[in-house]
């Protein structure tokens, strides 16, 4: 089983950093600073799970480098799947919250777009 961990952890490896940069780029797409409108709650959602997903797979890989670190122990794995888990949240956790971020700091006024008619009026 050890001969697959390289295996394993590549392909979560770039599973884990497609959903990431998927769910960091559908919440930037919706950022438009023209329309001073906030980004949908749904597409906040989707972007918050895609990246939670992506620190799931990440927490894969550090599970397959810690099966091959921990040969003697004999420890379950998904006991060493939760340990990396528990590292992965406490180092990249912060990550989920991006989405987030860029719901909240939307923008606070509009532009005027509307003096050109004043001026016609007048």
């Amino acid at each position: 089983m050890s001969e697959y961990y390289n295996l394993i952890q590549i392909i979560a490896g770039i599973a884990a950093v497609v959903l990431i940069f998927t769910g960091i780029f559908l919440s930037v797409k919706k950022l438009n600073p023209e329309k001073y409108e906030t980004i949908p709650v749904k597409s906040t959602v989707i972007s918050t799970a895609f990246i939670a997903a992506g620190l799931l797979c990440y927490a894969i890989v550090k599970t397959c480098t810690n099966l091959t670190i921990v040969t003697e122990e004999h420890y379950d794995v998904s006991t060493v799947y939760m340990a990396s888990l528990g590292e992965v949240i406490k180092l990249f956790g912060f990550i989920v919250f991006v989405p987030l971020l860029f719901r909240l700091f939307k923008p606070k006024t509009k532009k005027k777009e509307n003096t050109d008619e004043e001026i016609s009026e007048e």
